[in-house]
C-alpha cells in the first residue's frame, strides 16, 4: 500500500502506523499539537481514498479539503470537541456526516487517545471509519415516523421536543403542548428561548447550549422553572441529547418531565408527616398525662373521702362544716379537671349512638345563651337535612361548648362581638386548604356525603405560632388563673376518637373559624335520639353486718374505705396486695358475701382477682372500681360476671350506693332455669 509521510525524522513510528494501518479498515491520522494547542496532520495512511475519495498526499498539502466535506455546524462540533479532549488529556470519538469527492454521502467515525510527550507537545492517532450503513440503520426521523409519534404523544406528564442548532423548534408533541401550552402549530418555527426561557435566563441558557454543541459545556440538563404560554411558570427536569440526522444534520432532542405532581405529592408528604409528628407528641402528652391523672386519682379520692366522713362527723359543728364543704368543692373541681385529661388520653368509654348533631347544638345553644356577655350576638345555622353521625352526645357537647366558650373570650369588644354555629352536610372528604387539619384516614375512606360543624367568630384570631401549639395540652394564651390549657386538647382527644376531623383557619385580627368534620352515619330502623333513660334509684339501705372484702394497692384508699364500710355497719376486710389477699382468703374460714376490687394493681388486676376468689367462694357478688372504666373494661367484667363498676374518685356515696344493689341481687330469687 502506498503510504505518504509527512515527516521523515519519525520514519520508524510511522512505519508501525503503516503495519498497523493494513489491518484495520479506514483510515490512521496522527495529529501533532505543540504547547500552545496548534497542531498538523503529519501522516494518513492510503485508506483515505476510500473514505473521502481523495489521496493521502493531497490531504497532507491540504488538510481543510477534508473537513470542508463536513457541513459548517459538524466542523464546529468536530474541532471543538478535539480541542477539549486535547487540553483535558481524554479520548475522543466523534459520528459526522460528509460529502466525499464523488458527491456521495457518508457517515464517518473517528475514535482517538491523545499521547502527551515529555516536551509538553501532544500526539495523536485516529483511526476513522465508514460506518455509513449502521448509522442508516439506526437513524430514524422522530418528528415524522408515526410509531415514535404515539409513543411520544401518550406520554401527558413528558413534554419532548426537537430542535436545531439554531434552537428553532421542529418538533412538539402533545405533552409539550400540556405542560407549555402552546399548540404544536404555535411553537414549531419558534425559539425555544421565546417559547418556554424565562426572560433572565435566557442570556445564559444560548450561551450554554452554544457551548455545549462545540463541546465546551454540558447541555442544559437538569431541573429548571420554565415558561407557559398564560406566563405562569412549571418545574420541569429537563433531558437533552445531541443527535444527527441524515439529513437535517445536527438535531437536539429536549425531554421534560413536569414535576407539578410529584411536587404536589411531596408537599402533601411532608404536611401528613408533620400532622403525623403531631399525633404523636399529643399522643405521648396524652400517655403522660393520663398517668399522673390515674395517680392522682387516687389521691383525690382519699382526700374526698375523708372529707365526706369529716363532713358526717361535724354535724353539730357549722364552722368545720362549712370548712369541710369548701374542700368537697373544690375535690369535684379537681374531679372534673382529672376528668378532663383523661379525656385527652383516651382514657374514658365512648357511649356512640347514631343521632343528629342538631340535638347537641340546641342544648348547647341553650346553655351558652345564659354564659355568654349580652353584647355578644348568637347565631345558629342548621341545615335540616344534615346526615345523623355515630357520637356520643355529652362529649360532643363538650366540644361545642369549648370552642363557643373560647370563641367569645376571644372577643376583646364584647359588645360587638359575633359567634356562629352553623350546621350542614359536607360532600366529601374534608378540603386540604390551609390551617392546622387533623384528619382520620385518606379521602377514600371518608363516604360520599358527611357533616360540617363550624364555630366561628370576629374575636382576636390567632399567629401561625399560635395555630401551631393550639392542641397541645397546659398550652394557653390566657393570663395565669384564667385558663387550664387543657381545653382544647380535649376536644383533640375527643374528635380523634370520632375519628373526626377539625380545621382551623385564623389570622390576628380577623377572627377564628374551627370546621369540624364527621363522617355520616345510615341511620337504621329504631335508631335515633332516644328518650333519656333514668338511671337507676338508689336501693333501700340493705342489711347491715355485710361481710366485704376490700381490696386496693393505694394504702389511702385502703384506709379510708376501711373507716367507711365500718362507719355504715359493714364488717370490711381491707387488703393492699392482691395476691395476699387471694392467700388469706384460701386459709380463712370466713364466708365473704361481697367483694370490692381496685381494677389496676400489681401482680395481678381486679378482674383476675374475681376469679381467682370464686375458686374458694363461688357466690361472692364482685365489683370493680377504677379510674379509667374503658368499653374493654366493661367487656372484660362482664365475662368474668361483675356487675358494677364503681368511678374512681368518689366521695363514697357511690361506693355505698353499689354495695346496697348487690346486696339486693343476692337476696332476691334466682329465677328458674
Amino acid at each position: 500500500m502506498n503510504l505518504v509521510h509527512g515527516s521523515a525524522e519519525a520514519s520508524d513510528e510511522f512505519a508501525q502506523l503503516d503495519a498497523f494501518a493494513q489491518l484495520v479498515q479506514g483510515a490512521l491520522l496522527r495529529y501533532d499539537f505543540d504547547a500552545r494547542g496548534q497542531g498538523a496532520l503529519v501522516y494518513i495512511s492510503e485508506g483515505c481514498v476510500d473514505l473521502w475519495g481523495v489521496d493521502a498526499r493531497t490531504i497532507l498539502a491540504h488538510e481543510a479539503v477534508i473537513w470542508l466535506m463536513a457541513p459548517r455546524e459538524q466542523r464546529r462540533l468536530l474541532r471543538g470537541g478535539f480541542r477539549e479532549a486535547t487540553r483535558r488529556g481524554t479520548p475522543w470519538a466523534h459520528e459526522w456526516r460528509i460529502v466525499d469527492a464523488q458527491g456521495r454521502h457518508k457517515w464517518l467515525r473517528g475514535m482517538g487517545k491523545p499521547r502527551p510527550q515529555p516536551d509538553g507537545r501532544v500526539h495523536w492517532t485516529v483511526l476513522v471509519s465508514d460506518v455509513t450503513d449502521s448509522v442508516r440503520a439506526r437513524s430514524l426521523d422522530l418528528a415524522s415516523d408515526d410509531r415514535f409519534r404515539r409513543i411520544f404523544d401518550s406520554l401527558p406528564s413528558v413534554a419532548v421536543q426537537a430542535y436545531g442548532p439554531d434552537m428553532v423548534v421542529r418538533y412538539w408533541n402533545k405533552g409539550s403542548e400540556r405542560v407549555y401550552g402552546y399548540r404544536a402549530d404555535e411553537a414549531i418555527g419558534r425559539s425555544m428561548l421565546e417559547l418556554v426561557i424565562p426572560p433572565a435566563l435566557r442570556g445564559s441558557f444560548d450561551r450554554n447550549f452554544h457551548r455545549s454543541l462545540d463541546g465546551r459545556a454540558t447541555l442544559n440538563t437538569g431541573v429548571h422553572w420554565l415558561l407557559r404560554k398564560d406566563g405562569s411558570t412549571v418545574e420541569v427536569h429537563a433531558s437533552e441529547i445531541i443527535t444527527e440526522h441524515p439529513e437535517r444534520g445536527v438535531e437536539i432532542f429536549c425531554i421534560d418531565f413536569d414535576l407539578s405532581d410529584r411536587r404536589k405529592a411531596e408537599d402533601e408528604r411532608l404536611t401528613l408527616e408533620a400532622q403525623l409528628r403531631e399525633s404523636q407528641k399529643l399522643e405521648a402528652l396524652g400517655t403522660l398525662a393520663g398517668g399522673v391523672a390515674h395517680d392522682f386519682n387516687n389521691i383525690l379520692a382519699a382526700i374526698l373521702g375523708n372529707a365526706r366522713l369529716a363532713l358526717d362527723d361535724a354535724r353539730d359543728m357549722p364552722a368545720v362544716a362549712e370548712s369541710v364543704g369548701e374542700i368537697l368543692k373544690a375535690g369535684a373541681r379537681a374531679k372534673e379537671l382529672v376528668r378532663r385529661i383523661l379525656a385527652f388520653s383516651r382514657r374514658q368509654a365512648l357511649q356512640r349512638r347514631v343521632m343528629p348533631l342538631q340535638s347537641v347544638v340546641d342544648e348547647s345553644v341553650r346553655l351558652l345563651r345564659a354564659t355568654i356577655p349580652k353584647g355578644v350576638e348568637l347565631r345558629v345555622l342548621c341545615d335540616p337535612d344534615t346526615p345523623y353521625v355515630l357520637a356520643d352526645p355529652t362529649q360532643l357537647q363538650q366540644v361545642l361548648l369549648n370552642l363557643c366558650t373560647n370563641a367569645w373570650q376571644a372577643m376583646p369588644e364584647r359588645s360587638r362581638g359575633c359567634l356562629q354555629i352553623e350546621l350542614q352536610p359536607h360532600a366529601g372528604p374534608p378540603p386540604a386548604a390551609a390551617g392546622v387539619v387533623l384528619a382520620q384516614g385518606p379521602a377514600e375512606d371518608w363516604p360520599a356525603l358527611n357533616v360540617r360543624l363550624s364555630v366561628s367568630d370576629n374575636g382576636v384570631g390567632m399567629d401561625e405560632a399560635t395555630m401551631a401549639r393550639l392542641f397541645e395540652p397546659f398550652f394557653t394564651t390566657k393570663p395565669p388563673g384564667e385558663g387550664t390549657g387543657l381545653g382544647l386538647a380535649v376536644v383533640h382527644g375527643i374528635l380523634r376518637d370520632h375519628q373526626a376531623a377539625v380545621q382551623v383557619r385564623s389570622r390576628p385580627g380577623e377572627g377564628t373559624v374551627f370546621d369540624l368534620y364527621f363522617r355520616a352515619a345510615a341511620l337504621e330502623a329504631g335508631e335515633g335520639e332516644a328518650p333519656a333513660v333514668p338511671g337507676p334509684a338508689r336501693a333501700t339501705p340493705a342489711a347491715r353486718g355485710t361481710r366485704i372484702l376490700y381490696v386496693d394497692d393505694d394504702e389511702l384508699i385502703a384506709d379510708l374505705m376501711q373507716r367507711l364500710l365500718r362507719r355504715a355497719g359493714h364488717e370490711p376486710r381491707v387488703f393492699t396486695s392482691p395476691i395476699e389477699a387471694l392467700r388469706a382468703v384460701r386459709h380463712d374460714e370466713v364466708d365473704y358475701e361481697l367483694a370490692i376490687l381496685d381494677y389496676s394493681m400489681p401482680g395481678m388486676n381486679g378482674v383476675e382477682l374475681v376469679r381467682a376468689l370464686r375458686e374458694r367462694h363461688p357466690g361472692v357478688a364482685a365489683a370493680i372500681t377504677s379510674g379509667h372504666i374503658s368499653a374493654e373494661l366493661r367487656r372484660e367484667a362482664s365475662a368474668a360476671g361483675v356487675t358494677e363498676l364503681i368511678d374512681k374518685p368518689n366521695t363514697g356515696e357511690d361506693l355505698l350506693e353499689a354495695i346496697d344493689r348487690l346486696i339486693e341481687r343476692l337476696h332476691q330469687p334466682c329465677a328458674p332455669e
